[in-house]
């Protein structure tokens, strides 16, 4: 599973196995400022399904990590309370890290989903999620990918995954001031 290739849209990039297959949905926004890609592994078996999201988001004002991951703690909490504690959402491990240079978490979760977006066999199922986030000062852009799967298969990859995870990075150049030149003409 290690046959990586690069992904990028809008100076946003992460690796991903070749054989995945890319999603995105015309409904939602897809610009520079907000974006949402899915990229999921194609398998016949539901145990090893695996599914990488990539989001990015534009924010008003410049973000405290630790501040954002706490505030996404209080929505899990708000979310579960919601589902009337039918569903279940935790944060089970933080982990500050660096990505890209830049100060980032990564987040080991779990939720188990009670409807049937996620409930693949009729019955509760728990679900598997790392996140890896990092906020860019350059671009104001909040990024963030999603790798959601089974107990099983996390078990199985868990160091790919963090390694997918951990591919995530901003690549966007600057405007040269003397403006663009497509090509130099060269005498032959």
């Amino acid at each position: 599973m290690n046959d990586f290739i690069p992904l990028n849209a809008y100076g946003i990039g992460i690796q991903h196995p070749r054989d995945w297959q890319i999603f995105i949905n015309p409904n939602n926004k897809f610009t520079f400022n907000e974006g949402l890609i899915k990229i999921d592994k194609i398998t016949i078996s539901k145990r090893a399904s695996t599914s990488l999201s990539l989001r990015w988001a534009s924010m008003k004002k410049d973000v405290n990590l630790h501040d954002y991951v706490d505030e996404l703690e209080k929505q899990f909490q708000k979310k579960e309370k919601r589902s009337r504690h039918k569903d279940r959402y935790k944060i089970t491990e933080k982990i500050k890290c660096a990505v890209d240079g830049k100060d980032a978490y990564l987040l080991k979760n779990e939720f188990v989903a009670n409807h049937s977006i996620y409930r693949v066999f009729g019955k509760n199922e728990l679900v598997k999620v790392l996140q890896m986030l990092f906020y860019s000062e350059r671009t104001s852009r909040m990024l963030v990918a999603t790798l959601s799967t089974t107990p099983e298969e996390l078990v199985e990859n868990e160091d790919t995954f963090i390694e997918i995870l951990s591919s995530l990075h901003e690549d966007v150049h600057e405007a040269k001031e003397d403006g663009f030149q497509p090509y130099k003409q060269i005498a032959l």
